[in-house]
């Protein structure tokens, strides 16, 4: 075997410290607050670099894999990587979910904007929901325990490889199913008001067939709508710290499955 340096560092080092940054680049590419678009991508891999140099500090150095194996085992950081990022994210795709249902129901959805952090077109509610779910997290300080769980996830899942168990397929839509229920908590009080605003128009036409139901039941539903949104807003502030200790146990979750199954590792370069 050929020794080599390369800034200082052997072969060995410079494997583990690129393997190092494959997995946290790809965390920071999906995780929440980070992911953002009003980050620029500069910010984001120069913080990831950053990041990376100090976590490969801190990680045992792996032996001088062929090219074959490194590429294999970059391929692993990747997918470990985006499965992090997705399991941490699944709390604002729930509520941003729940804000387009209330939109729907309300009469917002024809209002589209611009959403700045996947530059998509949203409803309104949508997108106000997710800005005060991104502030919440930000007031939490859960960004910090984010960047914490990329540091401890080289500890559950060592370099080079990870495992990727039938187990994990079933956990992670368990968390897809668990995020369906964060839409129920937070639409649900508004869609049931709104539908029996429904219901007892739908009883005064039939008192009282004269009744423009058009004309009175968009106002209604919308004040409704509102006064039920701002009655409500408080019970995302109550429940979120709940969602994020809840989203933190499911990225703990995953990330002792991938690192509980042995994967077998191929030989490294003679």
């Amino acid at each position: 075997m050929v020794n080599w340096d390369l800034f200082g560092l052997r072969e060995g080092q410079f494997e583990t410290f690129l393997l190092v940054l494959v997995r946290v680049t790809a965390m920071l590419a999906t995780a929440p607050i980070f992911s953002q678009t009003q980050v620029p991508r500069e910010v984001r891999f120069g913080l990831g670099l950053l990041l990376a140099f100090l976590v490969a500090q801190a990680v045992p150095a792996i032996a001088p894999l062929s090219l074959g194996a490194l590429i294999i085992a970059a391929l692993s950081q990747l997918f470990v990587g985006l499965v992090f990022g997705f399991v941490a994210y699944l709390i604002f795709a729930g509520i941003q979910f729940a804000g387009e249902i209330i939109d729907t129901e309300v009469g917002f959805a024809m209002v589209n904007i611009i959403n700045p952090l996947t530059s998509q077109s949203v409803t309104l509610i949508g997108e106000f929901q997710l800005a005060l779910a991104t502030l919440l997290y930000l007031t939490l300080d859960a960004q910090n325990a984010l960047i914490a769980g990329i540091g401890s996830s080289f500890h559950l899942i060592p370099l080079p490889y990870a495992a990727a168990p039938t187990l994990l397929y079933g956990d992670v839509m368990r968390f897809f199913t668990q995020a369906l229920f964060i839409v129920f908590e937070i639409a649900g009080p508004i869609v049931i008001a709104v539908f029996m605003a429904h219901v007892m128009l739908g009883l005064m036409t039939r008192v009282a067939p004269q009744i423009n139901v058009f004309v009175v039941g968009f106002p209604l539903q919308v004040g409704i709508g509102l006064i039920m949104l701002i009655v409500t807003m408080p019970l995302l502030g109550a429940v979120f710290p709940a969602l994020v200790e809840q989203s933190q146990r499911q990225v703990d979750s995953v990330l002792h499955v991938m690192g509980s199954v042995p994967t077998p590792l191929p030989s490294p370069t003679p």
